[in-house]
């Protein structure tokens, strides 16, 4: 009699085996598909303020300055700039490393308004190679899904001459020599084929 029980209770173990096993890995595959990357981004040495208006400022695109039906994007459009003129630039070098178009935009751009960064060449390669990530960016009732490096160079440094040409008082001078610009020109258009 005590072979037969033993018997039974592995007939048990060996149904059960399978079933929890199974069970396990669907539990596991639910969980980790609602992981985001950016729960595990280092934000050491980047100050709570920033931190936290990053947080507000990540899930909504750039804008031309008018949303959807109309409505203003003037808020965000500040929260962006306030960003980029408040952070220290390793706060912004930080930014870029996040997993998000919006914040490593924010990052990118905010490097290249600063005067006294000396990196903007290498900046910009960087950002051409950078293509995990989005901008979506709007004006008006139109948004589009842009690289980030297509919105450096085509909407921010306004650059690209095979975009249509902005009015003058629109183009603003970051500090690039025409020879930097053509450089930065050729290596977008290589790495857009």
């Amino acid at each position: 009699m005590m072979k037969r029980r033993n018997h039974n209770k592995r007939n048990r173990f060996s149904i059960l085996f399978p079933i929890l096993t199974i069970l396990g890995i669907g539990i596991v595959v639910v969980l980790s598909s609602f992981y985001e990357k950016s729960w595990s981004h280092n934000w050491n040495n980047v100050s709570k303020s920033i931190k936290d208006s990053v947080l507000v400022a990540k899930n909504t695109g750039y804008t031309g300055g008018v949303g959807p039906n109309g409505r203003s994007m003037e808020k965000f459009a500040k929260t962006r700039l306030w960003i980029m003129n408040n952070a220290s630039e390793n706060e912004l070098l930080n930014l870029i490393k996040y997993p998000n178009g919006t914040v490593k935009a924010i990052g990118y751009e905010g490097l290249l308004r600063r005067s006294d960064y000396s990196k903007k060449l290498d900046l910009i390669s960087k950002s051409i190679n950078d293509k995990e990530y989005k901008v979506y960016y709007s004006a008006g009732c139109e948004g589009i899904e842009l690289e980030i490096s297509q919105y450096l160079i085509q909407w921010f440094l306004k650059i690209d001459n095979q975009m249509p040409p902005f009015r003058p008082e629109l183009i603003v001078d970051y500090g690039l020599s025409e020879s930097e610009k053509e450089k930065i020109l050729i290596e977008f258009h290589n790495g857009k084929k």
